[in-house]
């Protein structure tokens, strides 16, 4: 996206209006560590705007400043970097919620603003993540995502692939029973789990097989909307040609450590064209690609 510099000195002016707004509105007065931030970032260049005049891209051509001919003096590089920061910052908070995995995937190229080793560390870094006492297996990132989709979405069903322990399944039951959703968990794996939960139907299951993973007549009879995650690893084309069979509008699909997925799912979406979307609310929400689903917080449109 780019901006003249009296369009950029437009949209800070308005992006410092919408975080007042927001924090005097739904927040309650509070301003969580981004909104100071960044109201303190829009409030400096603003005070700064006659030395760089809201130009992130400066002629270098243009002659620098002698006392004598009153000439503006050259631009702080530190500004025109913030302000190259702040094209980028406004162009993704411009983009539209649902969005084609291609070409945000292609130009992106699954890129995330957790950077290694941040995002490597973010299951644990002393040890995995635990629920119940059981290793989650899932980053901080989506640990807090995830709560917030099921409370959108309020999914009458999960499935899930790829157990594990059985602690994801069993914390996203929990998670469900917290928000009052009577609501069934089905998580499949290749092996036995020895967690168990009222509301948790562990399944033995091979994705090389994708129909013994979650039988025909279940996925056909179960309520709607659905939430799947997958996080097996396995056959993962044919697993998800399997599942869309029984996907209708609005479920969700989340593919998990996508990045080493990305050419199965350039295959399942180039077979299931205009069918998914990938949804920026969450694959974004703490930065771009800020989760395990890179570019694959897919939901059913």
């Amino acid at each position: 996206m780019t901006f003249t510099p009296a369009e950029l000195k437009r949209a800070a002016a308005a992006e410092r209006s919408a975080i007042e707004s927001r924090v005097n509105g739904p927040q309650g007065g509070v301003p969580t560590y981004f909104d100071v931030f960044l109201c303190t970032f829009l409030d400096r260049l603003t005070a700064a705007e006659s030395q760089h005049g809201w130009n992130p891209n400066p002629d270098p051509a243009a002659p620098r400043w002698n006392p004598f001919r009153r000439r503006r003096p050259a631009v702080n590089p530190k500004d025109i970097a913030e302000l190259r920061w702040l094209v980028d910052y406004l162009g993704a908070r411009s983009q539209e919620r649902l969005v084609p995995y291609q070409p945000r995937h292609g130009r992106g190229q699954g890129q995330s603003d957790i950077r290694s080793p941040e995002r490597m560390m973010s299951q644990g870094k002393m040890e995995c993540l635990t629920w119940k006492g059981k290793p989650l297996f899932k980053t901080a990132y989506d640990f807090a995502i995830l709560p917030m989709l099921i409370w959108e979405l309020k999914p009458a069903t999960v499935f899930e692939l790829g157990s594990g322990t059985g602690a994801s399944a069993c914390w996203m039951a929990d998670v469900l029973e917290g928000f009052k959703l009577d609501t069934w968990v089905h998580s499949a794996d290749l092996n036995p789990v020895d967690m168990r939960h009222p509301k948790v139907r562990f399944v033995a299951g091979d994705c090389m097989s994708p129909e013994t993973l979650f039988g025909a007549e279940l996925l056909s009879s179960a309520p709607h909307p659905f939430l799947i995650v997958e996080d097996a690893h396995k056959n993962v084309r044919e697993v998800l040609l399997y599942l869309d069979r029984f996907l209708t509008k609005g479920d969700y699909l989340i593919v998990e450590d996508s990045l080493k997925k990305h050419e199965e799912l350039n295959a399942f979406l180039s077979e299931r064209p205009g069918r998914y979307r990938v949804d920026t609310r969450y694959t974004d929400f703490f930065g771009r690609n800020a989760t395990s689903a890179i570019d694959s917080i897919f939901v059913r449109v």
